[in-house]
């Protein structure tokens, strides 16, 4: 467990106590598809950072603090946030090119990149051990799991393109990473 991952919930306060102090923050930043259509690519970037409201906030960062400061044990402090963080932006990629006008915000798509990038650590186990493929198996079906657990609620607000894009690229981010 890497506890760097507390100054990344810090991070994510910050941006949203700018975000409620400064007007326009969250227009300006929120995953909006037609405007990353019209060339406004730092989108996909930079909604992560932003929140709807305090529960929002609450749940990525308690979570995100959990399952970040793991993926960054397993990878290193440097790639392991740096993975999240894409896996999060491919999130984020996946909601442009479905939808055309999906509007979103917020790090759950990063979260759930962290569930991948932990799931997809049990690829390099079976190639430790290639005649057993049960831990293989057994490490992706618990973060399939764990991301129909925590990425899909039926709550109106939930983004499950996002969530879904962002742990399917943080298990394609795993699996190249553990090559």
């Amino acid at each position: 467990f890497d506890w760097g991952s507390v100054a990344w919930v810090f991070l994510l306060v910050a941006f949203f106590w700018i975000q409620g102090n400064r007007s326009g923050v969250a227009a300006a930043g929120m995953m909006d598809a037609a405007a990353v259509t019209r060339g406004e690519w730092w989108r996909l970037f930079t909604a992560i950072f932003l929140h709807a409201d305090i529960g929002h906030l609450v749940a990525n960062a308690g979570f995100g603090l959990v399952l970040l400061g793991l993926a960054k044990g397993a990878y290193g402090t440097g790639v392991g946030l740096l993975s999240a963080y894409l896996a999060g932006v491919g999130g984020n990629v996946l909601a442009w090119l479905i939808d055309p006008n999906h509007l979103s915000l917020g790090a759950s798509g990063m979260v759930m990149g962290c569930v991948g990038l932990l799931a997809a650590q049990a690829v390099s186990l079976s190639r430790d051990r290639p005649r057993l493929p049960k831990p293989m198996l057994a490490g992706l079906a618990a973060g399939v799991m764990l991301f129909l657990l925590l990425g899909s609620s039926s709550s109106p607000q939930t983004d499950l393109v996002a969530h879904a894009g962002g742990f399917i690229a943080g298990v394609l981010l795993g699996t190249l990473l553990t090559q």
